[in-house]
């Protein structure tokens, strides 16, 4: 037993141990149950044998005993023929009796039957001998004399008879009290086997407890590790077949959340190093020296009025772009950001730039991630308007749809063509330059900001280039 439950115990699999305990439970129930009912039903049918079996050999006692010397007495006294008596036929019924009787017996007493069955014999003998005298007419006192014979032999039958039911009373007595020791054995036994399977269920049950909660707890603890913030983390292998999917599914969880934390933090790095060189693009010292330059052209000419307002532009593009180290800013100062670059572009390029701004007042309401606008306008004067031999002209869309803002800058520069189309947009969230940089860093950083797939969308021919982006409205910083 102590084997079985060992064994109990090294199953991997919850379903093969639940299958092995109920095989168990039923072979310590079932088995037992069904042998002991096959031994009460084999000793009571013997019983009920032997009850049969005495009742037809008391059958018997009167036909040998009785009915057999009264038919010779009707001969002997003259009231039946010899050869109408039922002499023979009555001792062959009793014969055949006796056969039958002996052929089935489920007793070992079968001596005092066979001896009654050879004393039939000399019974059937005496009638014989009796059948003669009548026939020779013998006296009547010697007929009476075979008649004697006949009772004392038919008394002899009758007497082991007698002793055969006595042997069977005893052998069913015996029988009686096995049955009833049989029964006794079988309820106490079965109250045994009872109580062991009661024991067996319940330490299969707390194997199978430990064999569930163990694994679990040890998921659990890594879980635990995994939410504490230990991306190492990882589960062993379980021991239970039902939980070893769970588990490999909870590692390459792990995996995925590890994978996705460091892709996120190079993103994060990645970000920062897309403001830094949009700064720095900004601030680039060929447009700082070319705006001072126009402000000291301005001002040797006498234009005063236009070096203050190319210094407020300055000023103001600037500020906005420092933006105290914010990320998101309202849409109003993304557009005066814009406005300012506008204006001193205009100074530098005079007659060959203009523009023109047009966003809804819908539109200006909200946060906008900061520096969008300005990349794309700077994008589509020096790649189209720059190209021009006359003057081009820059527009700025913008539009509320919904809960979506809808920005987009046209030029009508000589655009792309499909070659160079398709590879700027292949380009796009990539740091490559041949691609513009402007264009990757801007549709980049709406993608990783905005959690979107899709960033810029780019449309180019020989009439311009209009580049557009749709996103969230976005009222505080922390919104989604």
């Amino acid at each position: 037993m102590q084997r079985l439950f060992r064994r109990l115990n090294t199953v991997e699999s919850i379903n093969r141990r639940l299958r092995l305990s109920f095989r168990v439970i039923v072979l310590i129930l079932v088995v037992p149950a069904i042998v002991s009912i096959a031994s009460l039903l084999s000793n009571n049918i013997r019983y009920n044998a032997i009850i049969a079996h005495m009742g037809r050999v008391g059958d018997l006692k009167p036909r040998v005993a009785v009915d057999i010397p009264d038919e010779a007495w009707s001969v002997v006294a003259g009231y039946k023929e010899f050869q109408d008596a039922r002499l023979f036929e009555m001792i062959h019924e009793v014969n055949l009796e006796l056969e039958v009787l002996t052929n089935s017996m489920v007793s070992p007493n079968q001596l005092e039957l066979t001896v009654a069955r050879r004393t039939m014999d000399t019974l059937r003998d005496k009638v014989v001998e009796l059948g003669e005298q009548v026939q020779e007419d013998a006296p009547v006192v010697e007929n009476e004399a075979k008649l004697e014979e006949i009772r004392d032999v038919a008394a002899l039958v009758e007497e082991m008879l007698e002793n055969y039911i006595a042997v069977e009373i005893d052998a069913a007595i015996e029988e009686s009290a096995a049955l009833n020791r049989m029964m006794v054995i079988s309820l106490l036994l079965e109250f045994a086997l009872l109580l062991l399977a009661l024991v067996g269920s319940v330490y299969a049950q707390r194997g199978l407890s430990r064999a569930i909660q163990a694994p679990l707890a040890r998921l659990e603890h890594f879980a635990g590790l995994l939410a504490a913030g230990d991306l190492r983390a990882r589960a062993p292998q379980a021991g239970v077949e039902e939980l070893v999917n769970l588990t490999k599914s909870f590692n390459v969880m792990a995996d995925k959340l590890e994978a996705l934390m460091e892709q996120n933090r190079r993103e994060q790095e990645n970000l920062k190093k897309s403001e830094l060189r949009t700064l720095q693009a900004q601030i680039a010292p060929h447009f700082l020296y070319n705006t001072l330059d126009a402000i000291v052209w301005l001002a040797e000419s006498g234009s005063t009025d236009e070096v203050v307002h190319i210094t407020r532009a300055l000023s103001d593009f600037f500020r906005i772009s420092l933006s105290q180290g914010r990320d998101w800013i309202e849409v109003s100062e993304e557009l005066k950001h814009l406005r300012g670059y506008l204006t001193i572009q205009k100074v530098r390029y005079r007659d060959i730039l203009d523009y023109e701004i047009d966003v809804s007042a819908q539109a200006q309401e909200g946060l906008i991630l900061k520096l969008l606008l300005q990349p794309l306008v700077e994008n589509a004067i020096y790649h189209g308007i720059k190209f021009r031999r006359r003057g081009g002209k820059v527009r700025v869309l913008g539009r509320r749809e919904g809960e979506q803002l809808y920005f987009a800058v046209i030029d009508n520069g000589p655009g792309m063509s499909e070659e160079r189309l398709l590879a700027v947009i292949a380009g796009l969230g990539e740091e490559d330059a041949s691609t513009g940089y402007g264009l990757s860093n801007v549709d980049r950083r709406i993608r990783l900001y905005y959690g979107l797939k899709r960033g810029l969308t780019i449309h180019s021919g020989p009439d311009g280039t209009r580049v557009e982006f749709t996103v969230p409205v976005r009222r505080q910083a922390g919104d989604v």
